[in-house]
């Protein structure tokens, strides 16, 4: 099945709006696998790929203070996409990612405006001499460090493209 889908934490999240979300990227497989499995390629490909569809789904991209009061005044973070109405937001990661992982739910638990967290891995990686399972990987690395992180989320999925 693609992609593959891991919920670490939820409560309320619409099943509608995870199905709409994992059919953009079936529709876009080809085209995001190619991506994923090039060298120096980086997530904000995939970003732009998905935009449109994202958007039809009421979705904003690239969201910082100025375009949605997400954070507290004065800071400069930005989230791939989020959504107002169902407090949604998605992070789209690609290469360093056990750093960027954690940027990522860090974001995510730092704004009141965001319910429901949505973290985007590769499903794997190749590397020099091995391929590893990054989705697994982001997975038990969440569940085994962030136990009461989470308290101040409703929910929080990993999705492996």
């Amino acid at each position: 099945m693609y992609p593959n889908i891991y919920y670490i934490k939820s409560k309320d999240f619409s099943k509608e709006t995870l199905y709409q979300l994992t059919g953009v990227l079936a529709k876009h497989r080809e085209e995001i696998i190619k991506f994923r499995d090039t060298k120096n390629e980086k997530s904000k490909k995939i970003e732009i790929l998905v935009k449109d569809d994202f958007e039809k789904l009421g979705f904003l991209h690239s969201v910082t203070n100025d375009i949605y009061p997400l954070f507290k005044k004065g800071s400069l973070f930005e989230v791939d996409f989020y959504h107002p109405q169902y407090k949604i937001a998605i992070e789209i990661e690609k290469s360093n990612l056990y750093s960027k992982v954690w940027l990522a739910l860090y974001k995510q638990l730092e704004s009141k405006e965001i319910k429901h967290g949505i973290i985007m891995v590769p499903s794997i990686k190749y590397s020099k001499s091995k391929v590893e399972n990054t989705f697994q990987l982001t997975y038990q690395r969440i569940i085994n460090n962030s136990v009461h992180l989470l308290k101040n989320i409703d929910s929080l999925i990993i999705i492996g493209y």
